[in-house]
Order: structure tokens, then sequence, then C-alpha cells
């Protein structure tokens, strides 16, 4: 599937290249789901091991907020992946429904 221009310009889409590629991107989101969750079993393992005096308070202030930011960075990722996938199947749908249309049209001899 094609779209030409002038000068060359235009993309070339093939559909169940972009569809296995797609596929693909949710054995990435599943590695790095597992691995999120591994981080966050060994952050919730090691609990609050810094102590309760005033350098393991020091230490909680940067590290805390910096763990749960590192946990929901996974999340964050591992979504935005997943949506990615889905993207890449619903544009693929879409340029196959235009082709399917535009070659209809001229079938019927019709201009686009």
């Amino acid at each position: 599937m094609s779209a030409g221009g002038a000068g060359g310009q235009g993309f070339t889409l093939d559909p169940d290249a972009a569809t296995s590629a797609a596929g693909k991107l949710n054995i990435c989101a599943d590695q790095l789901e597992e691995a999120g969750k591994a981080l966050a079993d060994a952050l919730a393992a090691e609990g609050e091991c810094w102590g309760d005096d005033e350098s393991g308070q020091e230490f909680a202030k940067d590290y805390v907020p910096g763990a749960e930011g590192s946990v929901k960075a996974f999340t964050s990722i591992v979504e935005g992946i997943r949506a990615l996938k889905t993207n890449v199947e619903t544009a693929v749908q879409s340029m196959e429904g235009a082709d399917e249309t535009v070659r209809g049209v001229l079938k019927e001899g019709g201009g686009v």
C-alpha cells in the first residue's frame, strides 16, 4: 500500500509487516512489566532499611520519591507501549480501508 506524490513524496506501508511489528510490542511490554514488578518486589523486600536517625531521614527524602517514581515509570512505559501497539493496528486498518475505498471508486470509473 503506497501513497505517492510529486517529487517522490509519500510513503509505502506493508500492512502485514506493520501488524507483525505491532504484535511484538506486546512482548516488549510484557517484559518491561515483569521488570517493573521485580523492581517493586525488591524495593518492598528491602523496606525502610536506612534507619530512623537523622542521616536515615535525609537519605529517605530523596530515596523514597525516587524509588516510587521508578516503579510508576515502568507502569507508564508499559501503558504507552500497549497504546502504541493499538494505534499502529488502528492506523493499518484505516490505511487499508482508505485503500479499498479508492480502489472501489477507481473500479467504477469515478474520480477520487
